[in-house]
């Protein structure tokens, strides 16, 4: 009888060790993910956002064979003196106009020309309403603060799915796998165990898709895509040695992020190569885009413009699908192709990475990810605010919300601790936390003398 006491003691430690890093993550963390769920959803749909916005700049009709994009760059530099040509996007829809990247001082933004008569329809300084969004989700428009807060609480995050999967999972004599996926509808409605069900089932249908959000999305945040990126590089498992270039000595410090926009993952740190010896006249643009389509470059793609007497043509694919990728620096006197990278060259991490940032964006198949990345978006406003409710309903009799009951048997809590330290240092940024919220539950949760804490 002692044995079978100390075996539930055992267990019920076990679950509510593992209850109280879950509450305390999802209390402290919960209004981060709403901001990132609702900023996330809208910013999957920028295609058609930007479309409905812009349509008057972006689309045009067929009416012939288009003018040369030298013609096209002089329309632009009429209407906007000021401006400075960055890059020129083609597209491979007949119906869209000829994208221009234009600097006006510290301001960037484009230009859009009608390719057929060189009429210049609009342009646009900065990412508008979708570059509010965009700031708010990669960094709540706290600059780097805000990314470092947004990194933490994707990397709680995970620590909350495996923390969640250990609560729900189902065990004891009426515990089935069939609620995990399918929560009980018998229960009364409104009780806690009936939104105890909808809570774990909805983040056990969303945890694999949440994962590789969360997993591409450090990829692209401060701290850790500095880790991932040089762990990739390391390992040579990112982009392949010869994206620097044949020659060493040819080679600068600037990486392609530096010069070029709308630029994969995989090769925003190669390091750009240079041109050879300057000649009085580099090579135009038209030769440029007639010498990508002998390369294989497809539209949609991108030629960002020399810098400088040792600037090279930076062409880069502009397709959706990861798949399609591919960058390429041209010397702008030769022509010789300096350096060419496509994602079949990418090592294993950058492929598994482009083809999460794909999924992230809502890119990798089309609209049905759109579709699924919103599911996802909506089913983690779910479970913060299923989470909330289930805090609510907690309340004691004296009618106060209160922390899950701290777990009676030490040892278990100890080595629950040592797990979720252990997660966290594979995390960076995670581990601090991890110390900081021991502190915390030490100081503010602590029992009061003579008090007895609620059970669950």
């Amino acid at each position: 009888m002692k044995e079978e006491q100390q075996a539930k003691r055992k267990r019920q430690s076990w679950y509510q060790s593992m209850w109280r890093w879950h509450f305390y993550a999802g209390i402290i963390f919960a209004p981060i993910f709403i901001i990132l769920a609702v900023t996330g959803s809208i910013y999957l749909f920028k295609p058609q956002i930007e479309d409905a916005l812009y349509g008057d700049m972006i689309f045009t009709q067929e009416t012939g064979k288009p003018v040369t994009l030298e013609k096209q760059m002089d329309a632009v530099k009429d209407a906007y003196p000021k401006a400075t040509i960055t890059s020129i996007g083609q597209f491979e829809d007949a119906d869209r106009t000829t994208r221009m990247g234009i600097q006006v001082g510290e301001k960037a933004g484009y230009a859009y020309v009608d390719p057929y008569t060189a009429e210049v329809t609009g342009q646009r300084m900065g990412d508008g309403p979708l570059g509010f969004i965009k700031t708010i989700h990669g960094e709540l428009f706290a600059g780097k603060v805000g990314n470092l807060l947004v990194e933490l609480a994707a990397s709680w995050a995970i620590i909350l799915l495996i923390t969640g999967t250990y609560l729900f999972w189902p065990r004891g004599e009426q515990g089935s796998f069939k609620r995990v996926f399918l929560p009980s509808f018998k229960k009364s409605k409104g009780s806690r165990n009936f939104w105890k069900g909808l809570h774990g089932s909805v983040a056990v249908w969303s945890t694999i898709g949440l994962l590789i959000i969360i997993g591409s999305g450090l990829a692209w945040s401060g701290v850790a895509g500095e880790w991932i990126n040089t762990a990739a590089t390391k390992t040579n498992s990112n982009f392949p040695q010869y994206a620097f270039g044949p020659d060493e000595t040819m080679q600068s410090q600037i990486v392609t992020k530096d010069i070029a926009q709308d630029i994969p993952w995989a090769t925003q740190n190669d390091v750009v190569p240079t041109s050879g010896p300057a000649k009085p006249i580099s090579l135009s643009v038209t030769d440029i885009a007639t010498q990508a389509k002998q390369l294989g470059m497809e539209r949609p793609y991108q030629i960002s413009l020399p810098q400088g007497e040792q600037g090279v043509y930076t062409l880069s694919s502009l397709h959706s699908e990861p798949l399609k990728e591919k960058t390429m620096n041209v010397d702008q006197y030769s022509g010789n192709v300096l350096s060419n990278v496509t994602f079949a060259d990418y090592g294993f991490m950058a492929k598994a990475i482009s083809m999460g940032i794909g999924f992230h964006e809502g890119r990798l198949f089309g609209l049905l990810n759109q579709l699924v990345g919103l599911a996802l978006c909506l089913g983690l406003i779910f479970i913060v605010v299923s989470s909330f409710v289930l805090w609510w309903k907690r309340r004691n009799g004296a009618g106060q919300l209160s922390a899950p009951k701290r777990a009676v048997d030490q040892r278990v809590k100890r080595i629950v601790a040592l797990l979720i330290v252990l997660i966290s240092l594979t995390i960076p940024l995670a581990a601090l936390s991890v110390f900081a919220i021991l502190i915390l539950d030490f100081i503010l949760f602590r029992r009061r003398t003579g008090e007895e804490e609620v059970a669950a």
